[in-house]
């Protein structure tokens, strides 16, 4: 009976993997059409043949099908981002250096979106002092009508006025093709976007209709804040040196930015679905205390969104009084 069981529940997985591995030789940049497309059609008929054609060769077959499985997840596991030619937002790298407090971005962005047009691309340096950080916001963005197709940014606040906005993203090639699926196999690059908020949060109000944003203050103290902010600065920086690929599970705009947090990854356990799903991480931010919990969840949203009426960045001097503008509309009558 438990041989039986134990055959059955190796034939399965065996099977599920070279499912995978037929999806992954799809989406394995840097090989030909024709060699990834042979590889996602034929993999996991053969090894299904090999696995369960009964026979005298059947220990053979299995054993030479297991060996062929493991060469190709060996491969895959140390594959690298494959270099492409991004589109102009995504052309440049941020670089973060640290000395003491004070930390100097260069690829520091600052473009523009002209509504309903495409952007401009401009790069910058820009310096902070993280002794001067007084407070900072999670931003979410919805673009699609489920709890996974949310965005979620933050944004830090100096006491000067200035603003650091992050926005971990997919690095694309282009902003017509996108294919949510490939993010499960190793495809696209992990891309960190470290700009204005007049870029990062305006690019998304400029979209033609625009796009929704709820801000929610985080209520850590400063001194927390920094070390995330640390965290995020000091990752980015590694993708830089190191890419890495972007990962619907792992790796997203919301799971990185979660993962990412001080303490916060022991306190989640993997089987909460909410660690995995931006659009259900207000509650779980709530819960967290990292966000006002004197409300309830589906009030909160309500009273964070940001309404219409939000005046383009370049009717205002500064990128300082375009955020001042910004947050006057959060939850504005």
């Amino acid at each position: 009976m438990f041989a039986t069981l134990f055959r059955v529940m190796l034939g399965l997985s065996v099977l599920l993997a070279a499912l995978y591995a037929s999806a992954a030789s799809y989406y394995w940049l840097g090989w030909p059409d024709a060699v990834r497309i042979g590889l996602a059609i034929f993999i996991t008929p053969v090894i299904a043949i090999a696995w369960f054609l009964p026979g005298d060769r059947g220990i053979w077959r299995r054993s030479v099908s297991i060996i062929a499985l493991a060469v190709f997840f060996i491969a895959y596991a140390g594959k690298t981002p494959y270099p492409q030619t991004f589109v102009p937002l995504h052309a440049k790298v941020a670089g973060v250096a640290f000395d003491g407090s004070r930390v100097t971005i260069t690829n520091f962005r600052d473009a523009v979106h002209p509504i309903g047009a495409p952007a401009e691309p401009r790069w910058i340096t820009r310096s902070f002092d993280l002794a001067d950080l007084v407070g900072a916001q999670f931003v979410l963005q919805p673009f699609g009508n489920s709890l996974a197709t949310v965005h979620v940014m933050t944004s830090f606040e100096f006491a000067d006025g200035d603003h650091l906005a992050v926005s971990f993203e997919a690095r694309r090639t282009s902003w017509d093709k996108f294919d949510p699926l490939a993010g499960f196999f190793r495809h696209d690059q992990l891309y960190a976007v470290l700009g204005t908020e007049r870029d990062l949060f305006w690019k998304r109000l400029a979209h033609v209709p625009p796009n929704d944003l709820y801000v929610f203050e985080i209520t850590r103290s400063d001194a927390e804040i920094r070390a995330y902010l640390r965290r995020l600065l000091e990752f980015a920086s590694s993708l830089q040196e190191q890419p890495q690929f972007y990962s619907t599970i792992s790796e997203s705009c919301f799971t990185t930015l979660l993962n990412l947090m001080p303490r916060l990854e022991k306190v989640v356990p993997w089987y909460d679905l909410r660690r995995w799903v931006p659009g259900a991480s207000v509650g779980l931010f709530q819960e967290l205390g990292l966000v006002d919990s004197s409300v309830p969840t589906e009030q909160l949203v309500i009273r964070q969104k940001l309404v219409n009426g939000v005046r383009p960045p370049w009717e205002f001097a500064t990128s300082n009084e375009w955020s001042d503008h910004f947050r006057s509309k959060i939850g504005a009558p």
